[in-house]
């Protein structure tokens, strides 16, 4: 319930913050992605770390010992890093600069274009807000049956062990 209201706020604060950087920002000099059904986002990076931002802020409501937490927060820390080093203002000035920092940003992030790195960020807040959701940091109601998460030894699948 808390997650859901928290994506929601999350999302209309990433929608509000991207038209109205949207409007103010210049226009970028990319006209396609050349993916079907994937346009060219008018202003990525603000976009970009509004969304690292709040799946941070998400992150925060799991237990720091969480294992999806600690590798989620640090991807996403990681990510959001590079895009504040790289996103300086002196970059902002003309169109050239945005695009050249965009593509600096994707080369480091090294995930696909600019607008794929968005998808992935908002899909990894919205799997954050389901895991809270679905309380995958406690403990299984059930224990396990001895053996359960028992898997194969290589040694042994090779025949080298044991027999």
């Amino acid at each position: 319930m808390i997650a859901s209201r928290i994506l929601r706020a999350a999302s209309s604060a990433s929608t509000i913050a991207s038209a109205s950087a949207g409007a103010s920002s210049l226009a970028r000099s990319k006209v396609s992605t050349h993916l079907t059904g994937l346009a060219v986002h008018p202003n990525p990076l603000p976009a970009l770390v509004e969304t690292y931002q709040s799946t941070l802020s998400l992150l925060e409501t799991l237990p720091a010992q969480s294992v999806y937490r600690q590798a989620c927060a640090a991807l996403t820390q990681n990510r959001l890093d590079l895009v504040k080093r790289l996103d300086t203002p002196a970059n902002k000035d003309k169109t050239a600069d945005v695009e050249e920092t965009i593509n600096e940003v994707e080369q480091a992030i090294d995930a696909g274009q600019i607008e794929e790195v968005l998808i992935q960020a908002q899909d990894e807040l919205k799997l954050a807000a389901k895991m809270l959701e679905w309380k995958s940091h406690e403990p299984l109601e059930v224990t396990p049956n001895p053996g359960q998460w028992s898997y194969f030894d290589m040694a042994e699948e090779a025949g080298e062990g044991d027999h």
